[in-house]
């Protein structure tokens, strides 16, 4: 049984729509109850010497330390083969985009960031490190939640399961070291580390050096700052790096290195000078902040190396154009650059719970292994006490009376000062909702968006929002109606800038009622809300947020929407909007928000108490009629549906629209492709003068399984290109 068979109101209230300073409005703040103890979970992956998983541990086999303290262990869970690939589901080739977005649909429990360093790869390199980071969203996507980021700060991708995103990034990646060598490890300012030793001098680099490698650190930093809001997932840094040539043994041990008790790096010379010594650089600050945010957000970096193996032989080549006076080819491990280098990325990995593969070319195997700690690992929880004291804890982990196993695992965790999390005062919900790098799954929530041209520069940004509810805990005992309140929240977060540029806050009492007839109503309930934004041209992240009285309960769904400049494109195609042609499967309600405009503000008429009942309701109603009649049309045609698998009998409805600047003839080609490109069924139209294209499909001429919708316009000079995939029954 089907929600098709229920009706649907909705009765909008309070809305308010602009920009976030305006719309958000914090509520009351909240009570807050502390206690002097803090939950903290490690992830521990354990193996033989061999390498092989070991699986059937308790808790009563391991024994956790925190500052060489045994604690008692209060939660645990074994994670074994949590993402098990359904083989014989229908399957799309990872560049086709997924345009509807669900907040279920992430069930492996993982979320991976892939960090490709263009800083400090060499550009000769480029290719080994695309088809590194290609493998990798193959064998972890789509069972993964993932983000890339490029440490330049071009090109990255936000959390998404979205596999075509990914690979549009990884596309784009360059290389930008000019040289093979390393960078150094460097400050902008020459240092004197100890008077009595002129050798313990460094001369000091290049501000672009010293930004490279800020960038490389901060951009771990930032990341593991947002993943830390994600609690109970397997978090993970993939690292492509070829690191910098520094010594980095020792920095993160002893538990009281941090940036807080670290010497200052006074000592530096200056107008023939020597000042007091100091023996700490900028750069170690850089990475201890950034070791630091990995230990807070219980994130395991997996390194890997580009350049392969590098024999003693290679040594040289590795180290071209060769540094006057500088030992980079020297083939000691302590003195060569590039073996600190590879050090270096082990000594990170192994620190935050992973691992580096260097100085190999099976990178195969490395992502693999990788795969292996990402499925396999136990998770054990303590809570931490004596929180007035903060700072860096180093902890230990081992299983008793098993010396032989090997342990990965974070080496230590930091507390934070206990008003950080309210220095920005109090949250709305559906803000918390959207905060995190994974949108929040207790209110089951699909997404949908289309851009359509608006005036100038901007879209109309035809938005669906769906959501379903168990039918049992809507019920009303004295009616058969299905009642329930909710508020939500829709953000667009330009990926650019990473600002909120609009803001749509709104409540809504939903009632369901069966249609006449209905014997068996359906065990849960869906419904869509349809609203609008307008847009400037960019790239956003949708981010929509809902809270359910009856449930008690919120959720949130994310989806990246490129939202293109209709009014300059020669030629341009809007995304493909589908739905089921005799009309829609669930129950949609439309916003009764008008899109937003600067220029236009509507005044609610006042209506006096003195007037008689009657009189107040005419005039209200008549304030209802004006009201609607000045209502912007809605942008689409018809509502979408957001299934994409349909049954062989269906009909799907099929609209989009070819916006050109000059007025030519546009032939529109549909087809429908296998996976791999094959096509099966195609035709032509020439489009109206409009550009508008809408017409039914029949589905029965396609066999079950998987497939391509394409569609490509063009006026004989321009073509353009838009495809989405769905799957026959």
């Amino acid at each position: 049984m089907t929600t098709r068979t229920l009706l649907l109101t909705v009765i909008a209230a309070g809305v308010c729509a602009g920009a976030v300073a305006s719309a958000q409005q914090a509520p009351q703040k909240p009570l807050v109850f502390r206690t002097n103890t803090e939950l903290v979970e490690v992830d521990v992956v354990v193996t033989d010497q061999d390498g092989k998983r070991v699986h059937g541990l308790t808790a009563d086999d391991f024994v956790l330390r925190d500052r060489k303290q045994p604690q008692i262990i209060e939660t645990f869970t074994e994670v074994q083969n949590i993402t098990k690939r359904t083989i014989d589901a229908p399957t799309f080739p990872p560049n086709v985009r997924a345009d509807v977005a669900s907040n279920t649909s992430a069930e492996a429990g993982r979320l991976v960031v892939v960090v490709l360093d263009d800083l400090h790869v060499w550009q000769g390199r480029t290719d080994t490190v695309k088809k590194i980071a290609q493998e990798i969203v193959s064998e972890l996507g789509p069972e993964s939640s993932m983000a890339l980021i490029q440490t330049g700060g071009d090109h990255s991708t936000e959390v998404t399961n979205d596999r075509s995103r990914l690979l549009e990034s990884i596309d784009r990646f360059r290389g930008r070291r000019p040289v093979r060598r390393p960078l150094r490890a460097c400050d902008p300012a020459p240092i004197r580390r100890d008077p009595e030793n002129p050798a313990a001098f460094d001369a000091g680099c290049d501000i672009q050096y010293v930004n490279a490698n800020r960038g490389l650190y901060k951009s771990l930093q930032d990341a593991a700052r947002i993943l830390g809001a994600s609690d109970r997932k397997r978090k993970a840094f993939i690292l492509v790096s070829e690191h910098i040539a520094k010594d980095i043994t020792g920095l993160f041990d002893g538990g009281t290195q941090t940036p807080q008790d670290l010497p200052d790096s006074s000592g530096y010379y200056s107008g023939g000078t020597i000042g007091p010594p100091g023996p700490v650089s900028s750069h170690d600050y850089a990475i201890l902040d950034m070791m630091n945010a990995m230990r807070r957000g219980n994130v395991a970096t997996y390194s890997i190396d580009p350049r392969g193996e590098v024999t003693s032989q290679e040594l040289m080549r590795e180290c071209e154009p060769a540094p006057t006076g500088d030992p980079c080819a020297n083939p000691f491990k302590w003195d060569s650059w590039i073996r600190q280098s590879q050090q270096g990325l082990e000594v990170i990995s192994e620190e935050s719970g992973g691992f580096a593969i260097v100085n190999t070319d099976d990178f195969t195997e490395g992502i693999a292994t990788i795969i292996g700690d990402l499925d396999n690992y136990y998770l054990l929880g303590f809570y931490a006490t004596d929180l007035e004291k903060k700072g860096y804890r180093p902890i230990h982990v081992e299983v008793k009376g098993r010396p032989d196993l090997i342990l990965r695992y974070r080496q230590g965790y930091e507390i934070r000062s206990a008003d950080e999390d309210d220095r920005n005062g109090p949250r709305d919900p559906l803000n918390v909702l959207v905060d995190g790098a994974l949108p929040a799954s207790g209110l089951p929530m699909r997404l949908h968006a289309i851009p359509l041209p608006g005036g100038g520069n901007k879209s109309r940004v035809a938005i669906s929002l769906e959501l379903s509810v168990p039918r049992n805990l809507l019920a009303q005992s004295d009616s058969d109606q299905l009642l329930d309140g909710i508020r939500y929240g829709v953000y667009a977060i330009d990926l650019k800038g990473a600002k909120v540029r609009e803001h749509i806050g709104a409540g809504a009492r939903v009632s369901l009622r069966p249609r006449p007839g209905l014997t068996e109503p359906p065990d849960a309930v869906t419904y869509q809300i349809a609203l609008e934004l307008e847009l400037p041209a960019g790239r956003y992240q949708l981010r929509a947020s809902a809270l359910s009285d009856k449930l008690g309960a919120g959720g949130s769904v994310y989806l990246s929407v490129d939202v293109p400049d209709f009014s300059k494109a020669d030629l341009e195609l809007t995304e493909l909007l589908v739905a089921f042609a005799d009309g829609p499967r669930v129950p949609v309600a439309r916003d009764q928000r008008e899109v937003q405009k600067a220029t236009t503000t509507t005044v609610a008429p006042k209506i006096h108490t003195a007037m008689p009942p009657a009189a107040q309701r005419a005039m209200a109603a008549a304030a209802a009629e004006r009201a609607a009649q000045q209502q912007v049309p809605p942008a689409l045609p018809f509502e979408p549906a957001l299934d994409r698998t349909f049954a062989s009998s269906d009909v799907v409805r099929l609209y989009f629209r070819a916006v050109q600047r000059e007025r030519r003839p546009v032939l529109a080609t549909v087809s429908a492709l296998t996976p791999e490109g094959q096509t099966l069924v195609t035709f032509d139209r020439d489009l109206p003068d409009g550009g508008e294209f809408d017409i039914n499909l029949p589905l029965g001429q396609l066999a079950p399984g998987a497939y391509r919708l394409q569609v490509v316009v063009s006026d004989g000079r321009t073509t353009a290109t838009r495809e989405i995939g769905f799957v026959v029954k």
